[in-house]
């Protein structure tokens, strides 16, 4: 258990690597498509058009999407609809995953990320934990909006580590 605890907690070395966050997002639900159909999951899927590549650790990544997807899937007891979105801000790139389940209740939400804090019969209190510690490796942040009986969403924030630079034109002299 106290390996666990630290593997959790610990911070991975983060293995950067220039990729578009839309690819991650369909690995991701490439290999979690046959549990969300045993589920009798809907998945729907909004990627943005215009993605910039950017500096993230894609293993780690997934990871985090895997933890969320599965808190989606099985805060819908009777099938639902789990809908992946990504998108990209002035300072960032996005990625949200909703859930049409029962969300979560205002005495919970405080909680939700405290090491060990579950309100799952099996659960252990660890994967949100997880995505949280791989978010601030990344130096993003996670958003969270829950509305009992509606659904829940969690988004991902991820900073654009190689900003674009607007270079000025030099004036020809001839």
């Amino acid at each position: 258990i106290v390996t666990q605890f630290l593997q959790a907690i610990r911070p991975a070395p983060l293995q950067l690597k220039v990729v578009s966050l839309n690819e991650v997002v369909h690995k991701t639900l490439e290999l979690l498509q046959p549990e969300l159909d045993n589920r009798g999951v809907t998945v729907k899927t909004k990627p943005a058009r215009q993605m910039s590549a950017t500096a993230i650790d894609p293993t780690q990544i997934q990871q985090a999407l895997v933890n969320l997807v599965n808190n989606a899937a099985q805060a819908m007891t009777k099938g639902g609809t789990l809908t992946l979105q990504t998108g990209e801000g002035m300072d960032g790139v996005w990625v949200s995953v909703a859930d049409t389940g029962g969300g979560i209740p205002q005495e919970q939400l405080n909680r939700i990320f405290e090491p060990f804090y579950t309100t799952k019969k099996k659960g252990t209190g660890r994967g949100l934990m997880i995505v949280q510690r791989i978010v601030r490796a990344h130096g993003g942040r996670i958003e969270l909006e829950s509305h009992v009986r509606r659904g829940t969403t969690f988004r991902i924030w991820l900073p654009l580590h190689e900003r674009r630079q607007r270079l000025l034109e030099a004036p020809l002299h001839d």
